[in-house]
């Protein structure tokens, strides 16, 4: 074998060797940890097309992935729709009647999408629909408060509101992470601590004086 090796251990039978690095999947010689260069043409086509599936694998495992996400963005948009649709009317139709649905209409196609675009773009895909959730419960508390016991008009209680629903969760949800982090770290880096001197000495045995 063309390697680092000498004498008996560059001795080897030709399909022995094939048949080992087939089965191994690259070229890196186990005794001197060096790249044989005489391998037949066989057995890098048989590599190449290994790396070949393995990326193609990978591709498919991505693809199919963001496939999955793209096909809940669009009934999580429909739900955050229909959602503040109902809410809005709910509030407005008390005092505004049939021109509730006139403002209403409009807010809750806004409002959906922004809501949708701020859950899958704030946290991870299992926790969309916790975060569309929480957001909403924020927006509905801000706009009782300002359009019910403010008495503030509609249409700035409903822009206050969805900035203040929206804040405050992109703003917690900002510290969670920022608290995790610095968790991960500090747990990390007590895992990392070496042992105290004082601890080896006191395992080490005594040692005793030759004695003449």
């Amino acid at each position: 074998m063309e390697c680092s090796c000498k004498g008996e251990l560059a001795l080897a039978h030709q399909e022995c060797a094939i048949k080992w690095f087939s089965i191994k999947g690259n070229k890196i010689c186990d005794v001197c940890k060096q790249e044989v260069q005489n391998l037949p043409v066989t057995l890098l086509r048989v590599q190449n097309v290994q790396t070949h599936n393995l990326r193609g694998i990978r591709g498919q495992q991505a693809e199919s992935v963001r496939y999955r996400v793209w096909q809940d963005v669009p009934i999580l948009v429909i739900v955050s729709m229909l959602a503040y649709f109902c809410f809005l009317e709910q509030l407005l139709v008390s005092k505004m009647k049939s021109s509730a649905i006139a403002i209403s209409l409009p807010f809750s196609c806004i409002l959906g999408l922004l809501a949708s675009m701020t859950s899958t773009t704030m946290v991870r895909k299992k926790y969309v629909w916790f975060y569309a959730t929480l957001q909403f419960g924020l927006v509905v508390l801000s706009a009782h408060l300002f359009y019910t016991f403010l008495h503030i008009q509609a249409v700035i209680s409903v822009l206050l509101s969805t900035f203040v629903g929206f804040g405050m969760t992109m703003c917690g949800t900002s510290i969670l992470y920022e608290v995790f982090k610095w968790l991960r770290s500090r747990h990390g880096q007590s895992n990392e601590q070496p042992v105290p001197s004082e601890v080896t000495q006191q395992d080490q045995p005594p040692i005793t004086a030759n004695q003449t």
